[in-house]
């Protein structure tokens, strides 16, 4: 495709490109445009607190928190927006300002109390920058602040490490490689300036079949909801 009759024929900075392309469409598997995510895209994560611990690291793979958390023993997490809902939570009103003046709008004003200790309730995740960080960690938080050592359980979507080396294999329910990943990492392949093929339609038709087909492949179970039966008529 690149005047070549094998990888190990183009130069290097042409094999670099072919594994940057590869691993577009692996990640694409796992990040579906239109997001739509595999369940096979999520992966099962367990965290440790110990007493005064509110929050703890989550892997950098981690793009967001699917399901819902379970406190183990204790029952599910409920969600919070942010870390700008835990002030919330522990703030109180305290009284209102008005202008001196008479005029103009009242704002209330709060007092900020410490944070509460005990069974945890709600969770949120927080992955800016702590001023200190070279990657993006996402960090899973707990509130009230937990009084003694609990654990956490969670499916969390994450994006698939990178393939590098020739004996690395993808990830793909029933080794569909060559159905889905294949087409779309030649679709992306088009994208290169040195791609010489006069087949680009073809490519393309094919990378949206593979999307199509990546789409069919959400969740293993198709049915979904309660089995009702209705009454049997007569004796």
């Amino acid at each position: 495709m690149l005047g070549a009759d094998a990888a190990a024929d183009l130069p290097q900075i042409d094999q670099d490109r072919i594994g940057i392309y590869i691993n577009q469409a692996y990640r694409e598997c796992y990040t579906p445009i239109d997001g739509k995510r595999p369940m096979w895209a999520e992966k099962k994560f367990t965290l440790s607190y110990t007493a005064d611990q509110a929050g703890a690291d989550l892997s950098k793979e981690v793009t967001s928190v699917n399901k819902i958390p379970v406190l183990v023993g204790e029952g599910p997490l409920s969600p919070m927006t942010g870390p700008e809902a835990e002030i919330r939570a522990r703030s109180l009103f305290s009284w209102d300002f008005r202008a001196p003046s008479g005029r103009g709008l009242n704002f209330p004003h709060y007092k900020e109390n410490e944070p509460e200790k005990g069974r945890p309730i709600w969770y949120y995740i927080d992955n800016r920058d702590h001023g200190t960080d070279t990657e993006v960690i996402p960090r899973f938080y707990l509130y009230p602040v937990p009084e003694k050592a609990y654990t956490v359980e969670l499916f969390a979507n994450i994006v698939p490490s990178e393939l590098s080396l020739d004996t690395d294999t993808p990830r793909i329910p029933s080794d569909l490689v060559w159905d889905i990943m294949y087409p779309m990492a030649q679709g992306k392949l088009l994208s290169d300036p040195r791609y010489n093929g006069d087949n680009k339609e073809f490519i393309a038709r094919m990378a949206d079949e593979a999307r199509k087909r990546l789409r069919q492949m959400v969740t293993p179970q198709k049915h979904k909801g309660s089995l009702r039966l209705g009454k049997r008529v007569g004796w």
